[in-house]
């Protein structure tokens, strides 16, 4: 995996060259489209960049996706954020693709949840009720 800065910043840049480039390409595409008169070259080179950029989009995603798992235990159930202090909480799966929003983790059910457990080897989160609408999203399974 190559190192997060120079890909995020190789990335940046990319977006940032699409970003100055697209409303002058696509107003030039959308007026040859018009004039009935399209531009193979031009609509395959948009057609590239995009592919190009998407697909390493998505590569990234997938790597800082992976980085994120390594952090939670492998079975995605997380307590509740918020739960009462001395109250046994609902525990939330995440999923396989986890949404972090902020400090918490977004669960299937929608719920934030509190990945204070890390890969959790003391089992603590196995012992909170699961939230039944996490298991009915997962079909039942835990």
């Amino acid at each position: 995996m190559a190192e997060p800065d120079v890909t995020d910043a190789i990335l940046l840049a990319r977006i940032r060259d699409l970003q100055a480039s697209l409303a002058t390409d696509l107003a030039f595409l959308t007026r040859t489209i018009e004039e009935d008169a399209p531009r193979p070259d031009a609509l395959r080179d948009l057609g590239e960049r995009l592919l190009d950029l998407g697909g390493a989009l998505v590569t990234r995603s997938d790597e800082l996706n992976d980085a994120l798992l390594a952090t939670l235990p492998p079975h995605g159930w997380l307590p509740e954020a918020g739960a009462r202090r001395h109250a046994m909480g609902v525990a939330h799966q995440v999923g396989s693709r986890p949404l972090r929003c902020g400090p918490v983790f977004l669960a299937l059910c929608g719920a934030a949840c509190y990945p204070f457990y890390g890969r959790d080897a003391t089992n603590r989160s196995a012992r909170h009720e699961r939230c039944e609408a996490c298991q009915a999203r997962l079909g039942g399974s835990s």
